[in-house]
């Protein structure tokens, strides 16, 4: 155990994103998570298990001023316009945590090439992380363990 904290210590000091289920009843550890970079604020919001979560808010601020709110369509889908800086992002849903992110807004290459959206991934009280990702990859990860650990 005192080798795994070191780890986590570790990890959490790189801000290097990180999740990890330990046995017993549904324990996930969250650690926070890495800026992310976008050129839009746009995405979806999901539950715990990958469905898309309608009627979700969606608030960004800078200097803990509100800058710009959304509410998720029936598909979970949200368009947030806001001008291009850094900004505390946070999606809110009744019976779910809330789920907060920094992201940095503006276009630059790799992003004009490859734009991606948020994945954000509400949590069940202290059953899971909430998540926001713009991978793929890492959002069909975080999902499925996600259902694994509710089977």
């Amino acid at each position: 155990m005192r080798h795994t904290s070191l780890i986590l210590v570790l990890f959490a000091g790189l801000g290097t994103p990180f999740s990890i289920a330990q046995d017993g009843p549904g324990i996930v550890d969250c650690i926070m998570q890495r800026k992310l970079v976008v050129p839009y604020a746009r995405g979806r919001v999901f539950d715990p298990f990958g469905v898309p979560v309608p009627g979700a808010q969606i608030s960004l601020s800078r200097d803990g001023l509100q800058q710009a709110q959304s509410r998720t369509d029936a598909d979970g889908r949200f368009e947030v316009s806001v001008p291009p800086g850094g900004y505390h992002f946070k999606a809110e849903m009744r019976g779910f945590e809330v789920t907060k992110a920094e992201l940095e807004v503006g276009r630059d290459i790799a992003n004009t090439l490859h734009p991606k959206a948020l994945r954000v991934i509400l949590a069940l009280g202290s059953m899971n992380c909430p998540w926001v990702t713009t991978s793929r990859k890492e959002f069909k990860e975080m999902v499925h363990k996600r259902t694994a650990l509710h089977r």
